[in-house]
């Protein structure tokens, strides 16, 4: 009986402690957004269309099992006054877009989302550390993703 109540205690304290130390507690580091659905051509052709038009260039294209992903150089922006005050010298940001096959791999249409990374550099340090994405990062994003979701909804309404 004591061994039983022992363990339950344990398992207990591991469940606790558990439920304490979740990805609930950290800031949010990245920002994903979705931006609609499309097929795979459309994705790649109106993509970088879209990407071109905005000044991202692409650093690389990469084929996944089931879609697609593709990565643009870094983005260099001036930090905030909230970040310079926390000792930032020096802020980039990348974005990456994402084609992932709908319902399972089954069928011609993928769900499109932007993911955007922000890294800062301090002052005194010379690596660069994972940020959250600021607010002016954001505005930046949805803009892009708007004109991004215009032309796939576009391109759907041809057919």
């Amino acid at each position: 009986m004591l061994h039983k109540k022992t363990i339950i205690g344990m398992i207990l304290c591991l469940a606790i402690y558990g439920c304490g130390a979740g990805a609930s507690t950290t800031k949010m580091i990245e920002y994903r957004t979705t931006i609609g659905s499309t097929t795979l051509y459309d994705f790649e052709n109106l993509s970088e269309k879209i990407l071109n038009r905005n000044r991202y260039f692409i650093d690389r294209i990469e084929d996944v099992g089931n879609g697609k992903f593709i990565d643009t150089k870094m983005v260099y922006k001036t930090p905030m006054d909230e970040e310079m005050l926390q000792g930032m010298k020096e802020l980039r940001y990348q974005l990456t877009l994402e084609a992932r096959r709908k319902g399972g791999g089954v069928g011609n249409m993928y769900t499109i989302r932007a993911i955007v990374n922000s890294y800062g550099k301090y002052v005194g340090r010379e690596d660069w550390a994972n940020v959250p994405v600021n607010s002016e990062i954001k505005k930046e994003i949805r803009l892009f993703v708007a004109e991004l979701k215009s032309e796939f909804e576009n391109k759907i309404r041809v057919f």
